[in-house]
């Protein structure tokens, strides 16, 4: 009971921040060139445990600015990548919070909470039937992570919806409480297929997530919509394998997945467990 009161009170506190203007601050601060740059990067490494010997850059010395500390590459081989052709993998670093099968076209946030395909993908008729039956899998970034977000399996780009909205917390206290919260947040909804498969990586934006950036376009949030961006790649040949750098968060959110009917799951994955880039999480039917 004391629990789920202080599960209330970290979520809607955040009801009366301005989210957008505190993360336009984020942004402006985590850029700016400062001589506490590298305390502040040495407290975060502490604090959160960050693990600096797998980044290609180990010391706060080595980083201009906080951002540029937050969005570090990793070194080479870091990730091992299952290149089996048929192999679905995680495309973050994160802990898995939830998967299944999309039931009635609802998937689950947490424990007695769903949320409607439909307005998870802004009411997009042709592209939430495709995910008809299909499958779901929700991963959480937590700061100490790794924020560059990889591709699950090899696609070409058709679509992106970048979606205006708030920036509640993802983290437990937030999914567990607000009601709706992917659906409520900002998000940007890449959607990808090849001959076998249609599925989408869906970018959740945040508290303090002060930007989001894509390799085939750059940084697109800010600025903020003010309303719903639609873009079509169909005509353009943007193509990915299985494992190539998507995108990332400036600073962390959370990741989902959804798969058409052609992908399951393996039976190894668990919710609250702690993935990587490259592991397999399902494959493909075909």
């Amino acid at each position: 009971m004391i629990s789920n009161i202080k599960d209330f009170i970290k979520a809607y506190w955040l009801y009366i921040l301005p989210h957008h203007l505190v993360s336009r601050c984020t942004y402006v601060l985590t850029r700016t060139k400062h001589p506490l740059k590298n305390v502040l990067i040495k407290i975060y490494i502490k604090m959160f445990k960050v693990n600096m010997n797998e980044c290609e850059f180990t010391s706060a010395e080595d980083y201009e600015t906080f951002c540029d500390f937050f969005t570090r590459k990793l070194k080479k081989n870091i990730h091992k990548i299952d290149t089996r052709k048929k192999c679905i993998t995680s495309s973050c670093d994160g802990k898995i919070l939830e998967f299944g099968r999309i039931k009635n076209n609802l998937i689950l946030q947490v424990k007695g909470k769903h949320i409607s395909i439909e307005s998870l993908l802004n009411y997009d008729k042709e592209l939430s039937f495709s995910y008809k039956d299909g499958s779901y899998i929700t991963f959480y970034l937590s700061p100490k992570d790794y924020h560059r977000v990889h591709m699950p399996y090899e696609g070409n780009l058709y679509k992106t919806i970048h979606i205006p909205g708030r920036l509640f917390s993802v983290a437990s206290h937030g999914v567990k409480v607000i009601k709706n919260l992917y659906s409520i947040n900002e998000r940007l909804i890449c959607n990808f297929k090849n001959n076998l498969t249609n599925f989408s990586v869906i970018l959740v934006g945040a508290i303090n997530v002060s930007s989001i950036e894509v390799v085939w376009k750059g940084e697109i949030s800010p600025p903020y919509p003010k309303k719903t961006i639609v873009t079509n790649y169909s005509r353009k040949s943007i193509s990915f394998k299985k494992g190539d750098e998507v995108g990332m968060f400036k600073t962390g959110s959370c990741v989902i997945l959804l798969f058409d009917q052609n992908i399951i799951f393996s039976s190894n994955i668990k919710r609250g467990k702690s993935i990587r880039v490259g592991e397999i999480i399902g494959e493909s039917k075909n």
